[in-house]
């Protein structure tokens, strides 16, 4: 379905057969794209399924939209997926909730450490908000993903504790190779993927981290990646790795 224009909209606003389209989406289709009535467009409601309509009306607030057809999207992972990513400088947590989006992440949370510089407020996670928002109409996703405000580091470790698998990237790591470890995986249940800022994790952290029982520790090799680089990395592998498995 990638050659139709995606929109997100409020599945309140429509039934079974016709729908409205409000707000920014309304004007994105009047006002910058000019659709015409009888231009076909996806739409989707944040529940995986794409939704393909035809515009009916298009008026001063809102456009009437018939749905044609519906279809299960197929962009999303077999798994739901979370990025604990900890704060990072610059536009560097820009590119990385950009790019993770894109590689279907369902959820990332910007968390603090003992050595994180970047300090990250409200209106950092409302202009996240915004990226992930054009990531996931751009890479043909039906799900949008959910951006938590940057959470302490023990509150981190407790958040930790409610997901089936944890992948620790970990730079101590001397053993648990990633790749190796992740075909180990039946890749079930809800996954965590932990990723350190520009100055890693403190020893002591690793271990607290390493001290769940739900815990992958894993090494990415000899090289140390940059944060912003290990982030796509890691969940570049991962989606793959589980793609297949899921064959």
């Amino acid at each position: 379905m990638a050659e139709f224009r995606r929109f997100f909209a409020d599945k309140s606003c429509f039934d079974n057969e016709f729908g409205i389209i409000e707000g920014n989406e309304f004007n994105h289709i009047k006002k910058v794209l000019r659709l015409r009535a009888g231009d076909e467009i996806i739409v989707c409601f944040n529940d995986g399924v794409d939704n393909l309509c035809e515009i009916v009306e298009i008026c001063d607030k809102n456009i009437k939209v018939k749905i044609k057809q519906s279809f299960l999207n197929k962009a999303e992972n077999i798994c739901e997926v979370t990025l604990f990513q900890a704060c990072m400088k610059g536009d560097k947590m820009d590119f990385c909730v950009q790019k993770a989006v894109e590689l279907g992440v369902n959820v990332i949370v910007p968390f603090e450490n003992k050595f994180t510089v970047a300090k990250l407020d409200g209106k950092k996670t409302e202009r996240f908000s915004r990226i992930a928002f054009e990531a996931s109409k751009q890479c043909g996703r039906a799900k949008l993903t959910q951006i938590f405000d940057c959470v302490s580091f023990k509150k981190m470790l407790e958040m930790l504790k409610l997901f089936d698998t944890v992948i620790f990237c970990n730079e101590h790591e001397k053993q648990n190779g990633f790749l190796s470890e992740l075909y180990k995986l039946d890749f079930k249940g809800k996954i965590a993927v932990v990723i350190g800022s520009e100055g890693g994790f403190a020893k002591e952290e690793a271990e607290e981290i390493k001290s769940l029982t739900n815990v992958l520790s894993v090494s990415f090799g000899n090289r140390i990646l940059r944060a912003e680089t290990a982030g796509v990395f890691a969940l570049s592998v991962l989606v793959s790795v589980m793609a297949e498995k899921n064959k």
